[in-house]
C-alpha cells in the first residue's frame, strides 16, 4: 500500500512537471517558428509515451499490497493464524483497493486524453494565427480545465486518503463486530438458560392458574347458591332501613313533644315562681299548718316509697297515660276544692291586701292549670295511691280535706312544694 502511494504521488508530480513544462513551451511557441513547434511537439510526443510507458512498467503494476495498521498486527498475529473471516475481509479489502487503482488509471487516461485535446488545441492556435485572440481565450478555458481537473486529482487524493481512513474504520468495525458476536453468543446462551427457567416458572403458573380457575368455578357456585340468601338479607335491610326511617320520623316527634313539654313546664316554673312569691305572704301565716302536717306528709312519702316499686312494675305506656289523666283530673279536682276553701278564707280575711292579691293569683291559676298536663315525674304524688295500676284518691284525705279548710290549704301548699322541688 505504502508503495502504491509513493507511485501514485511520483506519477502526480510527473503530471504537473510535465503541465508546466508544456505551459512555458506553449508561451514560448507563440514567439517562435512553425518548424520549431513541430520539433517541441515530436519531443513533447516522445516524452510523453515515455511517461506513459513509465506508468505502466512492472515497477507500477506491481501486485496490490494490502496495508496493516500496526496497532492490530499484534492481534493477528497472536491468534494464531487468519481465520476464514479475516481472509474474507483481507480479499475485499484488496477488491476495493484494485478498485480504486482502476479508477485512478482511469482518471489518468482522463487526463492523458485532455492533455492531448491540449496539443490539438494548441496546433490549432499554431496553425490558425488569425484567430489568435480566440484560440488564447481558448486556451484560458483549457488552463481552467487543467486547473478543474488538477482540483479533480486533489479530490481523487483526498478521496483515497478517505477510502483508506474508510478501510481502517472497517477493520476496527469487523473487529468491533467480532466482539459484539462473542457477546452475543454469551447473552444468547445466558437467555436460552433464562427461557428455560421462565418454561418451568411458566408451567407452574399455569397449574396455579388451573387451580385458580377451579376455585372460581366453586366460587360461582357458592356465590349463586347464597345469591338468594343476599336478596332476602337486602329486602330485609330495606324494611329495617323503613322501620328506621320511621322510629326517626317517631324520633323526631318525641322531640317535638319534648320540646313542647320543656316550654310547658318552663311556663309552671315561672307560674309556680310567681305562685310562690304570691304565696309568701300566706306561708308565714300557715307555718303552724305546715308544722302540723309535716308527719303526716313524713307518712304520706313513706307509702309512697313501699308502693314505688309496684308502681315502677305495673306501669307501661297506656297505664302511665291513665294514670297521667286520672292525675290531671284529681290535681283538677283538688285544685277547685282548694280553690272554693281558698275562697272562702280569703273572704274571712278580706282585710288584708296580701290575701286579695293572692285570690287574684289563685283565679289566674285557675284559668292556665288545665291548659296542660302535669309532667309524668309527678304521677307518684303523697296523696295518690294506686287502684288496678291506676291513682286514686284515699279516703282519710278526702275526709281531711273536707273536714277544715287549714288542712286542705296545707295539703295544697305541699303539694306545690313538692312539684316545684321535682322540676
Amino acid at each position: 500500500m505504502e508503495n502504491s502511494s509513493s507511485s501514485n504521488h511520483k506519477r502526480s508530480s510527473d503530471r504537473h512537471r510535465h503541465s508546466s513544462k508544456r505551459d512555458s513551451q506553449s508561451r514560448d511557441d507563440g514567439r517562435s517558428k512553425h518548424h520549431h513547434h513541430k520539433t517541441h511537439k515530436k519531443r513533447r510526443r516522445h516524452s510523453r509515451s515515455h511517461s506513459f510507458s513509465s506508468s505502466l512498467s512492472p515497477i507500477g503494476r506491481r501486485n496490490p499490497v494490502v496495508y496493516m495498521n500496526p496497532a492490530f498486527q499484534s492481534t493477528y498475529s497472536g491468534s494464531g493464524g487468519s481465520t476464514q473471516s479475516d481472509f474474507e475481509l483481507r480479499t475485499t479489502l484488496i477488491s476495493q483497493l484494485s478498485a480504486s487503482e482502476q479508477r485512478i488509471n482511469s482518471l489518468e487516461s482522463e487526463l492523458r486524453a485532455a492533455q492531448l485535446a491540449r496539443g490539438r488545441a494548441e496546433q490549432t492556435v499554431f496553425d490558425v494565427n488569425a484567430e489568435k485572440l480566440r484560440l488564447e481565450a481558448q486556451n484560458s478555458e483549457i488552463l481552467q480545465v487543467m486547473k478543474t481537473l488538477e482540483r479533480a486529482v486533489e479530490d481523487l487524493q483526498k478521496t483515497c486518503s478517505g477510502l483508506r481512513a474508510e478501510c481502517d474504520r472497517r477493520r476496527r468495525d469487523a473487529e468491533n463486530s467480532e466482539k459484539t458476536i462473542i457477546s452475543c453468543k454469551e447473552q444468547n446462551k445466558f437467555l436460552n438458560e433464562r427461557n428455560m427457567k421462565l418454561v418451568k416458572k411458566c408451567e407452574e403458573l399455569c397449574e396455579e392458574n388451573k387451580a385458580i380457575l377451579n376455585r372460581r368455578d366453586d366460587s360461582t357456585k357458592e356465590l349463586a347458591e347464597m345469591r338468594p340468601r343476599f336478596e332476602g338479607l337486602q329486602g330485609e335491610l330495606r324494611q329495617r332501613v323503613e322501620e328506621g326511617r320511621k322510629m326517626m320520623a317517631q324520633l323526631r316527634s318525641y322531640e317535638e313533644k319534648e320540646r313542647i313539654w320543656k316550654k310547658e313546664k318552663a311556663d309552671l316554673e315561672k307560674r309556680i315562681e310567681i305562685k310562690d312569691a304570691m304565696a309568701a305572704a300566706e306561708r308565714k301565716n300557715n307555718d303552724e299548718w305546715k308544722k302540723r302536717h309535716l308527719t303526716e306528709k313524713a307518712e304520706l312519702e313513706r307509702k309512697v316509697k313501699l308502693a314505688e316499686p309496684e308502681i315502677r312494675r305495673a306501669l307501661d305506656a297506656e297505664t302511665i297515660k291513665d294514670a297521667i289523666e286520672d292525675i290531671r283530673a284529681f290535681y283538677e279536682q283538688k285544685l277547685e276544692l282548694t280553690l272554693n276553701e281558698l275562697n272562702t278564707f280569703k273572704m274571712k280575711h278580706s282585710k288584708s291586701a296580701a290575701v286579695s292579691s293572692s285570690s287574684s293569683s289563685a283565679l289566674k291559676l285557675e284559668i292556665y292549670r288545665p291548659m296542660s298536663a302535669p309532667p309524668v315525674c309527678c304521677a307518684p304524688s303523697s296523696n295518690a295511691h294506686l287502684s288496678n295500676g291506676r291513682p286514686s284518691v284515699s279516703a282519710d284525705f278526702i275526709i281531711k280535706t273536707h273536714s277544715s279548710p287549714s288542712n286542705s290549704l296545707t295539703d295544697n301548699d305541699t303539694i306545690d312544694n313538692d312539684d316545684s322541688s321535682q322540676f
